[in-house]
């Protein structure tokens, strides 16, 4: 078991309905992110995370067919 799964035991121990724990869960998750996302800004890195197709870096190797395969 991870530790979903025992904050969703302690959460139905506690008495909380369902769909509160869902929300519970999703809002904890939430604050990590942000408590992240603002760590990497104070350090003058980037967040890493999908990026639009327009901004994606140009792959400008060998065609595929001619790096064989890798494995």
């Amino acid at each position: 078991m991870n530790i979903d799964g025992a904050t969703a035991v302690i959460y139905a121990e506690l008495g909380f309905a369902p769909p509160l724990a869902r929300g519970l869960f999703v809002l904890s998750r939430s604050i990590g992110i942000l408590a992240h996302a603002w760590e990497e800004s104070q350090q003058g890195r980037r967040n890493k995370g999908p990026m639009p197709p327009s901004i994606l870096p140009a792959y400008l190797g060998p065609p595929d067919d001619v790096r064989g395969s890798e494995g």
